[in-house]
């Protein structure tokens, strides 16, 4: 006699949960097994990737910054998750069930990515300039990584943000040359990933501020591909890294702390 065939009752919306669910039900502590899950629900089925941070993942679960920070910290020690150039988080293979395929995001070249993070930021108005590709061809030239190039676009926007809000002119970055000093400051600096975790969280926090303030002058926020800003808190405080010129306001009258 054949075996009764299972039925779903909702035909979408599910995850392959194996193996590798049980492994880290046993392993991991409550709080990472919970944002490694989320993680699992909310990342690309195709790549096992997800560009939403993962504070949102705490909010979701109605947990504070404070809570997902070590949860993050080992799922990141453990290997289950990395941080790949472009700023996605991306769960490993030995805990990804699927097999992954090519996608858009994969494709993109170089020139593509920057300049999908060049026109994501609010505090941004330009059209991608045939002089903005061949400074990104350069960059890449020069062997400027993604991760660094991004990391200086979430200072340097941290710190226009900043500068407007004090009372700066409204002007909006129009090229990606703007960044280019900042790509040399963090060739320059060492600091560890959740620092930069921070600065991109700090940003997204002083952009939600300056997009809220009366008398912005500016368009309302778009993301390159048209999305929704998904807009998150601060993570915590962070080292204050000295000898990084401001570029507005003075190092002292700039800092990453909330």
């Amino acid at each position: 006699m054949s075996e009764t065939r299972l039925v779903l009752k909702q035909s979408t919306g599910w995850f392959a949960a194996g193996g590798q669910f049980l492994e880290a039900l046993v392993q991991f502590s409550d709080a990472a097994f919970k944002l490694y899950v989320w993680l699992c629900l909310h990342a690309d089925r195709h790549t096992g990737r997800m560009q939403s941070d993962p504070v949102a993942g705490g909010a979701a679960l109605q947990q504070p910054a404070s809570w997902v920070e070590p949860a993050l910290q080992e799922l990141l020690e453990r290997g289950v998750c990395r941080w790949t150039k472009a700023g996605e988080l991306e769960v490993a293979d030995r805990y990804w069930p699927y097999e992954r395929q090519s996608s858009r995001d994969e494709s993109r070249d170089y020139v593509g990515e920057v300049r999908r993070m060049l026109l994501s930021p609010a505090c941004v108005r330009c059209s991608f300039t045939p002089a903005d590709e061949r400074l990104s061809r350069d960059l890449d030239q020069r062997g400027i990584s993604l991760q660094q190039l991004q990391r200086a676009i979430w200072l340097g926007c941290a710190r226009k943000y900043m500068a407007m809000l004090n009372g700066q002119p409204q002007m909006p970055i129009s090229s990606l040359r703007y960044f280019i000093g900042l790509v040399e400051e963090v060739q320059q600096v060492e600091a560890s990933e959740s620092y930069w975790q921070h600065v991109r969280s700090k940003a997204n926090q002083l952009e939600r501020q300056w997009l809220k303030r009366d008398g912005c002058s500016l368009a309302a926020p778009r993301r390159a591909n048209g999305a929704p800003f998904r807009w998150t808190g601060g993570t915590g405080t962070a080292p204050h890294i000295t000898g990084m010129a401001d570029h507005f306001t003075g190092i002292n009258d700039f800092r990453l702390d909330n």
